[in-house]
Order: structure tokens, then C-alpha cells, then sequence
């Protein structure tokens, strides 16, 4: 698999936020975030810059699997990039997972835009779809984007994969502004998402940007029903890798 990072940390978002986790970043994304703030996708060295020679490389599943064997921890997160893009190599990551460890809890966070057999063994699956806010108007990359943002039949997948039951989800969105809402409302009622699966997390980078981000997101959450979340790992380490 092409691993960017491995870390041990807390998760800083959505509904397991404080719980210790080990880490499994892998490398490449389908999409090239930049937020109408002027800020690139807070992993930019998986997306942007993706060939960044602080990333692992490639790993084996046993090489990673050998790694998270040595942390004492049940939480497993992976994330990326965009980590579907692996393909095989992740259904076989997240089934060795469960293999080693039966008191595994796997948390996939995707932007939705990929489903395969990964989806069977994975306890909650963390959708951060893309609003027209992260598009990265003017750049080489924004036909890329806005071609690849939205993938409906993927993303009804997974809601029908909850619905019955199999699998948790969190649906996260990355709040700008209120002109986000229409967005979100559209998504709410085209995948028959529950408000109390629906998570805005305020757009930052920063402990300031957050500041002032902040309220407007909660009080959005408060008009419409949905939850809030922070970036705790931003909050109490800055934006630096390996938290």
C-alpha cells in the first residue's frame, strides 16, 4: 500500500473524538481541496504534493499490521488522501485487522467517492463529501474536482449499507459559511441522512482560523439539528503531521 503515515494519536473529529488511535495515513487522493478560505486540504502532502519525501512509501499489509501490533490501543483510523483508492490492498488491510485483533474498531474516513468490500469490515465509515466550497477554482486541478467530487451511487451505498444496519456512519462537512447549507440539506434529502448522523466541523487549519470559524458552525448546527465537532488534534498540537 502507499503509506504516507503511522502514527499513534487521539481522534480529534466526529463521534469518537478523544479516543486513542493508531493511525494509518495512506498516500494520493482523487480530489485537490481548497477551501474558499484561500487553505489547501490539511493533508496537502497526500493530495498536492504527494510524492513529499517525508511519506513512508510503500508497506506491505503485514509490514503495517506489524506496526499497529505494538500499540496498545483498539482504534484503528484510516485515512488518507483518500484511502479507497487502494483498492484491493485495502480490503485485505482492514480484514487482517479484524484477523490480528477482534477487539478492532476500524474507522474508514473517505469522501465517499469509492465502495468496495472494505465497507464489510469496517465499524464506522467517517464521509466527509465535498462541497462546492473546497472546489479549487482557477488551478489545473479544478475540471479534476469537480468531476470527481460527487459519486451518488457510491455515496447511496453506504447509506443503504446503514440503513440495514451493518455498518455505522458519521456524514462530516467541512462548514465555510451558511451558503454551505443548501449543499448539506440537498445531501440530507437525496441519501435519506439522518440529522444525527450529520456532523459540520468548522474550516481551519489553525487554532485562530478555527476561533473564528467556530461559533458559526455551532449555531448552524443549533438551527438545523446537526452535530458539532471540533479538530482537537489541531487544538492542542497545531497543523503538523503525526498527530
Amino acid at each position: 500500500m502507499e503509506i504516507s503515515e503511522l502514527f499513534h494519536s487521539i481522534q480529534g473529529e466526529g463521534k469518537r473524538a478523544g479516543r486513542p488511535s493508531f493511525f494509518i495515513r495512506t498516500n494520493f487522493c482523487n480530489l485537490r481541496c481548497r477551501f474558499s478560505g484561500g487553505n489547501l486540504c490539511d493533508t496537502s502532502y497526500t493530495s498536492w504534493d504527494p510524492d513529499d519525501s517525508h511519506n513512508i512509501g510503500k508497506l506491505t499489509v503485514a509490514e503495517i499490521l506489524s506496526e499497529y501490533e505494538k500499540i496498545n490501543c483498539t482504534d484503528v483510523v484510516i485515512t488518507g488522501g483518500e484511502p479507497a483508492m487502494q483498492g484491493d490492498e485495502l480490503n485485505q488491510l482492514v480484514a487482517a485487522i479484524k484477523s490480528s485483533n477482534s477487539g478492532a474498531y476500524i474507522t474508514l474516513e473517505t469522501n465517499g467517492t469509492y465502495f468496495g468490500d472494505f465497507a464489510q469490515f469496517t465499524d464506522l465509515a467517517s464521509i466527509s463529501p465535498k462541497l462546492k466550497s473546497s472546489v479549487p477554482y482557477g488551478s489545473k486541478y479544478e475540471s479534476m474536482h469537480l468531476s470527481n467530487m460527487k459519486n451518488s451511487q457510491s455515496l447511496m451505498r453506504f447509506a443503504e449499507l446503514h440503513r440495514a444496519g451493518k455498518i455505522d456512519i458519521q456524514w462530516k462537512f467541512v462548514f465555510t459559511s451558511d451558503a454551505d447549507l443548501t449543499e448539506i440539506m440537498e445531501y440530507e434529502k437525496q441519501f435519506g441522512l439522518r440529522k444525527e448522523d450529520i456532523y459540520l466541523m468548522p474550516e481551519g487549519i489553525s487554532r485562530e482560523e478555527l476561533d473564528r470559524k467556530r461559533k458559526i458552525t455551532a449555531e448552524a448546527c443549533i438551527r438545523h439539528g446537526y452535530n458539532y465537532t471540533d479538530r482537537l488534534h489541531i487544538l492542542l498540537w497545531g497543523n503538523k503531521r503525526g498527530v
